[in-house]
């Protein structure tokens, strides 16, 4: 399985990021499979530009309080960032030949995330897709291929695409509403970080590489909204980049090493320049 480029959509509408797994490989790339019909690539380097995180615990990340305060709109498309996450993550571990590590981050959206948006999905006579997130998850059950996991992973992220077009894609862009998301998704993120320590020790790794995730759709947005930030204030959009990748620096890999490259404490209260941006 190792060595597969993985691709996964994440952010606002049509952005797409690639994963760090054949991320030079990517790169070298024609440009025409780099700009298809689902709009623009970025080579996500491990350190460098990431993007969302994790289980949150008992009450499962949907249902967690870094959430507050969003309205119906914003959650909405908060709960299907945070499965992007999930899936690039999981289809990452998967390319890396550790299916077993890679089953939860399919199992969580539909475990922890999907039960949140059934309601809106009707209300917005969105097409259900939780037999697809099944789908997925059995194929990784079973240990399909790489290919064909990737395939239905596919599948899933043009479903959620779809979903996502279900809030008109000028509100998505603007800064006001869709930054609220982001730190949403990184309080989350942030949460899951925390509770994958014991002491001063990483000893969940499912809790480390939810928060990864998640902070990785997350980076994608904020990539996404930066010519809109930086044309409000570019001073504010500056620094909100920089601490992003000063964050980021918290997961220098998928699979975590025992010593936390950044404490939990350093990796909560996420609030950035946002307030100068809304």
């Amino acid at each position: 399985m190792a060595g597969s480029k993985v691709k996964i959509w994440v952010g606002l509408g049509t952005y797409v990021l690639a994963s760090s797994i054949g991320a030079a490989a990517w790169a070298e790339s024609s440009k025409a499979e780099q700009h298809g019909k689902h709009g623009v690539q970025i080579a996500q380097a491990t350190h460098g530009h990431g993007g969302e995180g994790g289980e949150g615990g008992e009450g499962g990340e949907a249902g967690s309080d870094a959430l507050a305060g969003l309205d119906a709109d914003q959650a909405y498309l908060a709960n299907i960032a945070m499965i992007r996450g999930h899936l690039n993550v999981g289809n990452e571990l998967y390319a890396k030949d550790r299916p077993d590590d890679a089953l939860p981050h399919f199992l969580h959206p539909v475990e922890e995330l999907y039960g949140e948006l059934e309601g809106v999905i009707k209300e917005k006579s969105v097409s259900p897709f939780k037999a697809d997130l099944d789908k997925l998850s059995g194929m990784v059950k079973r240990k399909a291929s790489v290919s064909e996991v990737q395939a239905q992973t596919e599948v899933v992220l043009t479903r959620l695409t779809d979903a996502t077009a279900a809030v008109p894609a000028a509100k998505q862009a603007d800064p006001a509403f869709a930054l609220p998301i982001v730190i949403g998704v990184l309080r989350t993120a942030a949460d899951e970080y925390a509770a994958a320590f014991e002491g001063e020790v990483i000893a969940n790794p499912v809790e480390y590489q939810d928060s990864l995730g998640f902070a990785r759709v997350a980076n994608a947005s904020v990539e996404l909204l930066t010519p809109a930030l930086t044309a409000k204030d570019a001073d504010a959009a500056n620094m909100l980049r920089q601490e992003m990748n000063t964050l980021l620096q918290a997961w220098p890999s998928v699979v975590p090493q025992r010593k936390a490259a950044k404490n939990a404490s350093e990796v909560s209260g996420i609030e950035f320049a946002s307030a100068r941006l809304r």
